[in-house]
C-alpha cells in the first residue's frame, strides 16, 4: 500500500502544478490585453467608393444591432405607387380631349392644349419619324419646312412614299413630289397651340422625249391624313383622329371678294374679323409656298418674296412653275412685298399689298399676287 499512496501523492502534486502554470499564463494575456490599444478605423483610397450598404441584404423587421424593428405599413393600406414616367409618356401627352378641330371658310386647323415650345420637339420628331427631312426651322416664326419626297410608281415600302402613293390613287402611274409646311402658333387661350398644316405638290408629265415637273393642286385630303397622323402621334385614339380627319374635310362658302376701291387700287376683302383673316392669308401664303420673310400680327404685315410675273399668252413658263424655284433664283429675281391686314370692323377685314417703303403697290405683279391669294381664301 505504501507505493499506491506514494503515485496518488505523486499525481495530486503534478496537478497543482498544472493549475499554477495555468493561471499564470492568464494572467500574463490579461496583462497584455490591457495595454494594447485600438487601430485606427479603415480608411478607403481616394480614387475609390466606399461601397453603399444593400438595401435588400437586410433582414425585414430587423436592425443592424438584432432588435426588431417596425414592419413597414401593409401594401393593402399604403398609397400606390405611380409609374415612372417615360420619354414616349411624355410625347403622348396630348389625349384626344386635347386636340380639336377649328374650321373658317376653307381653312382648317388643330387647336392643342400645349404650349407651342413644348409641342415644336414633338412636331419635328413626328416628321421625322415619318421619313420627312426637315429643309428649314424658324422657331420665331413657328415654321417647319419638309424636304420634297419623290414617289415613283411600284416603289417604295413603308415611309412616307408608301403613305403618299396610298393617299394619290388617282396619281398611282404618275411619278409625284410632295413637300409639306408646318405652321406653329400661340392660341387665343393661353396655353394652347393652333397648328396649321399645308401641302404642296407636284406631278411628272412625260411628252415625247420631254420630262417636266408641273405644280398640281394642293390636296386637302392628303393634308386632313397627315394632321390625323400627328393626332395619333401625339396619343388620340384612332377613332378620335379619324374624327378629327373628318372635321377637317368639307367644302366652304365662298368668303373673299377681290375688287377695285373707290381709288382704283384692287384690294382683297374677307368677311370675317381680323384673327381669322390673319390665320387664313398665313395658311394660303403656305399653300402658294411663297417665302415669308417676316411677319408681325399686331401691324398685321406679312413680308414675302414674290418671285413670278405676270405670265403672258404663249409663255413656256407661267407663274406657279416660278413658284417653285430655288433660293438662289428668289434672290435675283425675287420681289419683297407686304401683305397688310386691316380690320375693318368685326366682321371684315381688307387686305392690301404694300411695297418696302410701306406705299401702295398696284402693280401688275402686286395685283397677280392679290389675284393668287384670293383663289386660296375664297
Amino acid at each position: 500500500m505504501p507505493f499506491i499512496h506514494r503515485v496518488l501523492r505523486a499525481g495530486a502534486i503534478a496537478s497543482c502544478v498544472v493549475a499554477i502554470s495555468a493561471c499564470s499564463m492568464v494572467s500574463s494575456k490579461e496583462a497584455e490585453y490591457k495595454k494594447s490599444t485600438s487601430l485606427p478605423s479603415l480608411e478607403v483610397p481616394p480614387d475609390l467608393i466606399a461601397p453603399a450598404i444593400d438595401d435588400n441584404a437586410i433582414i425585414p423587421g430587423r436592425t443592424s444591432g438584432g432588435i426588431a424593428a417596425p414592419s413597414p405599413p401593409s401594401p393593402l393600406n399604403s398609397a400606390p405607387i405611380a409609374p415612372q414616367e417615360t420619354r414616349a409618356d411624355k410625347l403622348l401627352a396630348p389625349t384626344s380631349g386635347n386636340i380639336r378641330v377649328e374650321r373658317d371658310g376653307s381653312l382648317r386647323w388643330l387647336v392643342i392644349k400645349e404650349d407651342p415650345a413644348q409641342l415644336w420637339p414633338k412636331v419635328r420628331s413626328f416628321l421625322a419619324e415619318s421619313g420627312f427631312a426637315i429643309t428649314k426651322e424658324e422657331p420665331r416664326l413657328g415654321i417647319l419646312d419638309t424636304d420634297w419626297v419623290e414617289n415613283r410608281p411600284g416603289t417604295g415600302k413603308g415611309g412616307p412614299s408608301s403613305f403618299l402613293r396610298k393617299s394619290l390613287d388617282f396619281l398611282h402611274s404618275s411619278s409625284t413630289r410632295d413637300t409639306f409646311r408646318v405652321r406653329l402658333e400661340s392660341g387665343a387661350t393661353p396655353g394652347t397651340t393652333e397648328l396649321y398644316l399645308s401641302h404642296r405638290g407636284m406631278v411628272q408629265v412625260v411628252k415625247g422625249d420631254s420630262v417636266n415637273w408641273l405644280p398640281r393642286p394642293s390636296d386637302p385630303e392628303l393634308e386632313a391624313e397627315m394632321l390625323k397622323r400627328l393626332a395619333l402621334n401625339l396619343g388620340t385614339g384612332e377613332t378620335k383622329a379619324q374624327e378629327i380627319k373628318n372635321e377637317l374635310t368639307g367644302q366652304p362658302a365662298p368668303r373673299a371678294t377681290l375688287a377695285n376701291d373707290t381709288q382704283g387700287q384692287l384690294t382683297l376683302t374677307l368677311q370675317e374679323e381680323y384673327a381669322n383673316a390673319w390665320r387664313r392669308t398665313g395658311q394660303a401664303l403656305d399653300h402658294m409656298g411663297l417665302k415669308v420673310e417676316d411677319q408681325d400680327r399686331a401691324k398685321g404685315i406679312y413680308q414675302v418674296r414674290f418671285s413670278g410675273t405676270v405670265a403672258q399668252d404663249g409663255e413656256k413658263q407661267g407663274l406657279f412653275s416660278k413658284l417653285f424655284s430655288s433660293d438662289s433664283d428668289d434672290k435675283k429675281t425675287g420681289v419683297s412685298y407686304q401683305i397688310n391686314l386691316v380690320s375693318q370692323g368685326d366682321k371684315e377685314t381688307r387686305i392690301i399689298a404694300l411695297d418696302m417703303a410701306g406705299g401702295r403697290d398696284n402693280s401688275p405683279m402686286a395685283q397677280r399676287l392679290l389675284t393668287l391669294l384670293h383663289e386660296q381664301l375664297k
